[in-house]
């Protein structure tokens, strides 16, 4: 279990509107509205990752799977048959930029 070692506490105070504002776009990131501010000041900016379904997070392991099989495959023919190598390539490529936008 990750510890805690939180122990500092800030507050502020907000209008009703900018609370629900908080707490929606917070809710959208899939964070608490402490982790949402948190990371709101680290870094300027969080990034809402829609939650993917069971059938999306499966296409991508398949995604995952075939690229990997597809590196492993180049590797093998970079000896025998070099001119595929850049197929096998552009192919491994065209799986990982699907497999980004599932992400």
């Amino acid at each position: 279990m990750k510890k805690n070692n939180k122990k500092e506490k800030i507050a502020f105070r907000c209008t009703k509107s900018e609370k629900k504002i908080i707490f929606s776009l917070a809710e959208k990131c899939g964070l608490t509205a402490s982790d949402y501010c948190r990371k709101q000041a680290r870094y300027g900016e969080v990034l809402a990752i829609p939650k993917l379904n069971s059938d999306e997070i499966e296409y991508m392991r398949t995604l995952k799977t075939y690229s990997s099989h597809f590196n492993r495959i180049s590797n093998l023919i970079k000896e025998w048959d070099p001119s595929l190598v850049e197929e096998v390539r552009a192919l491994v490529k065209e799986f990982t930029e699907l497999q980004k936008r599932l992400i």
